[in-house]
């Protein structure tokens, strides 16, 4: 058999296909179509496509009053309160008297050196048992934690909430009043657009 073999000219010749080019600068922000699977651009769209809360600065609204409208569709982290109490200094230095009913946070740091705890360190800087932390001399004495039961903490929540709630409802109405005020005295009210009318009504009537 005979190799059947196609001439093509030159000119004719087949271009190459372009490469896809792809942008991976994401963004911060969330696209909400794809939150409905409706982002046509998936591939090449900037924005993110799932949820990465720890990129997301903390929600004001929950920080002030540990409650949140959105609740779990939030999009800024809702940070725990107990998370954010501050380091006991006691404990830094190496003992609290008042251990898991401190009142202040115990946060587990690197080992200190025994020696340099009693008072001296014969291996000063050059020292392997652990680390010579720097304290402040004017410590105020540890307070003791008070637990609060399930019931008590359901009531706070839901006094935030009422709390929450009312100013809502003062802002809507402040909102409301400086519309009604703007709408009937304020600039560009109607009052004005109808006497304007009225007088450009008379000037065409005196013509």
């Amino acid at each position: 058999m005979t190799a059947v073999q196609t001439l093509v000219a030159p000119d004719q010749q087949l271009e190459e296909t372009p490469k896809a080019q792809y942008n991976f600068n994401f963004s911060d922000f969330l696209r909400r179509e794809y939150r409905f699977g409706l982002d046509p651009n998936r591939e090449t769209c900037e924005f993110l496509h799932e949820y990465n809360l720890r990129r997301m600065p903390e929600c004001s609204y929950y920080a002030r009053t540990q409650t949140c409208s959105n609740g779990d569709d939030c999009l800024y982290l809702h940070i725990d309160p107990e998370a954010k109490r501050p380091s006991c200094p006691h404990y830094d230095r190496g003992f609290c008297p008042l251990g898991p009913h401190c009142s202040l946070k115990h946060n587990k740091k690197e080992r200190i050196c025994p020696f340099y705890l009693c008072g001296f360190c014969p291996a000063g800087p050059q020292c392997k048992d652990g680390a010579h932390p720097r304290f402040p001399t004017d410590l105020e004495k540890p307070k003791v934690r008070i637990e609060k039961t399930q019931e008590e903490l359901d009531a706070e929540r839901a006094e935030r909430e009422r709390e929450m709630m009312r100013r809502e409802e003062e802002e809507r109405e402040r909102g409301e009043e400086r519309g009604f005020r703007g709408g009937r005295g304020g600039r560009g009210g109607w009052r004005g657009k109808q006497r304007g009318g009225r007088g450009r009504g008379r000037g065409r009537g005196d013509h």
